[in-house]
């Protein structure tokens, strides 16, 4: 698997990865975001930061994720130049199961380490216990909760770190 950045034109590649998850995850009746919140323009301005990032596995784009410096609506505490903060890790679902999430996870912890922080941290909906024991699994440490509201929903979300 290659993780490479996310040019522009990909935001639609990468919107319609997190947009197949989002909808396999609401018909399961366990929503975690939003369609308007996945949308190639939104995505588009966090490829232009350059945080937005593709996995690649035989030539075809099957995840995402983006990777940030900095996140004021859950970790407005932590000081800047210690962690990266990793958001909408997903895959596609003819790959899920097969390790493409931990890899890319592994991807950003490796990315982390080498810009040398001290943390790899994210956050996942509290009240989602299996996607929480697959991060735990990983070895990150739930930290805290935190309700915060994002585009007008509410949120209640674990707060996770992993240690670099």
């Amino acid at each position: 698997m290659e993780m490479r950045p996310a040019s522009v034109e990909e935001a639609a590649v990468a919107s319609d990865i997190l947009s197949e998850a989002a909808r396999w995850l609401m018909e399961r009746g366990q929503t975690l975001w939003h369609l308007e919140e996945l949308t190639p323009e939104l995505l588009r301005l966090v490829a232009r930061q350059g945080e937005l990032f593709l996995a690649y596995w035989q030539g075809q784009a099957v995840g995402t994720l983006i990777y940030q410096h900095t996140d004021p609506l859950f970790w407005p505490e932590v000081p800047a130049g210690t962690s990266a903060f990793v958001h909408k890790v997903a895959v596609r679902r003819a790959v899920a199961g097969q390790g493409v999430a931990a890899a890319m996870l592994a991807w950003a912890q490796e990315r982390a380490r080498a810009e040398g922080l001290a943390f790899l941290r994210l956050d996942t909906d509290f009240n989602r216990p299996k996607l929480r024991s697959f991060y735990e699994g990983l070895g990150f440490v739930c930290v805290g909760e935190k309700r915060v509201t994002r585009m007008g929903y509410p949120l209640h979300v674990a707060l996770y770190e992993l240690k670099l």
